[in-house]
């Protein structure tokens, strides 16, 4: 237990980040490509989720989950922590 402790010290005085920053630094990647590539105006994303709905291609429950996570997209911040800062 000690060496691990010891070994958590040493990379913090070296500057790396820990396992976990170096996780949610990853897992957030796919996040800010989606953000670049989505447009800023979400008009037309809810437009076509709703034409797929609407011919019955997908249902209305993963419609209406596919907008709530695309406004979630475009609107959520990581905090300090998560972003490695």
């Amino acid at each position: 237990m000690a060496t691990a402790a010891k070994g958590t010290e040493e990379s913090a005085e070296q500057g790396r980040p820990e396992p976990a920053e170096q996780i949610a630094a990853a897992i957030l990647i796919p996040v800010d490509v989606a953000r670049r590539v989505l447009p800023e105006n979400g008009l037309p994303i809810y437009l076509g989720i709703g034409a797929l709905a609407l011919v019955d291609l997908i249902d209305w429950p993963v419609a209406v989950a596919a907008g709530l996570g695309y406004y979630v997209l475009k609107r959520w911040k990581p905090t300090e922590s998560a972003a490695g800062h």
